[in-house]
């Protein structure tokens, strides 16, 4: 837990990434950025939406907590946009779900936004992400969209792809360069890490299970090289191809993740479902 002056009236914001399942367990508080091992960087148990279906009004809330030092209630400035599945986002106003302020107690106060809501182009995806940004005169968000490492941001990013064993299911997602400077990013793809498989099971429907699997980025087998420029986008396609069936009712998590640079911080993501055909 981060330690304030009891005279600091600044408010410290975070869209938080986990909730304590123990009275022993911190909460986010926002100062374990990067997100630690535990955390779903694509999942955030912060941001609530309703049912999601292309041509239809989506409904969301967010959840915003205050770890400023003293005893003083901020308004937290929050924004919410909604995006095509993407590791790596660029946002822009066409994409704006909504705006709230919302009062929240410093010393670990929470708050929730009201009902921000958007009736979702027809033409959009099957499934989309939704970024949400809290932000303060005296405790700002970052430029860049950075849900894995900046407090001030948070994401809820899972697609899903039908499979049947040995027949490859292909899938396309956008990865986009958030950095105000052109870079090198590396995007990786893996089953999900045990660490994060309490979350996925509290967050989703279903249970989860594993079969051996073969998941290539752009044929480059699961992890691939990206050079973008600042704000360039590109289409990621995708390949799995699974050696055993998938249950009903089950799916097999897959995490896709983007870092700036070989071994840099996770800078964005998606939660891929693969589900039975």
């Amino acid at each position: 837990m981060r330690q304030e002056t009891s005279t600091d009236s600044r408010p410290h914001f975070v869209i938080p990434y986990w909730t304590p399942s123990s009275p022993a367990e911190e909460p986010d508080d926002g100062d374990e950025r990067p997100l630690p091992a535990k955390a779903c960087w694509y999942l955030s148990p912060g941001i609530h939406a309703s049912p999601y279906t292309p041509g239809e009004q989506l409904d969301v809330t967010v959840d915003v907590a205050n770890y400023g030092g003293a005893n003083t209630i901020s308004q937290a400035q929050v924004t919410v946009w909604w995006s095509d599945p993407a590791a790596g986002f660029v946002v822009g106003p066409d994409k704006v779900i909504g705006y709230d302020s919302v009062p929240v107690q410093g010393r670990g106060g929470i708050g929730t936004t009201k009902k921000l809501s958007k009736v979702i182009p027809a033409s959009a995806p099957n499934h989309i992400c939704l970024l949400a940004r809290v932000s303060h005169q005296y405790d700002r968000a970052g430029i860049a969209v950075a849900p894995g490492s900046d407090r001030h941001w948070a994401q809820r990013n899972i697609t899903s792809v039908a499979a049947s064993p040995g027949v490859p299911a292909m899938f396309e997602f956008l990865v986009g360069n958030p950095l105000l400077d052109e870079a090198e990013f590396l995007l990786s793809a893996e089953p999900a890490s045990e660490e994060r498989l309490r979350t996925l099971s509290e967050q989703l429907p279903g249970d989860f299970m594993f079969t051996d699997a073969e998941i290539s980025l752009n044929d480059d087998g699961p992890r691939t090289r990206i050079a973008l420029a600042p704000g360039e986008q590109t289409t990621v396609r995708g390949v799995v191809t699974l050696a055993g069936p998938i249950e009903r009712e089950h799916y097999m998590p897959i995490e896709i993740a983007l870092r700036h640079g070989e071994d840099g911080p996770i800078v964005g993501g998606i939660g891929l479902l693969i589900t039975p055909e």
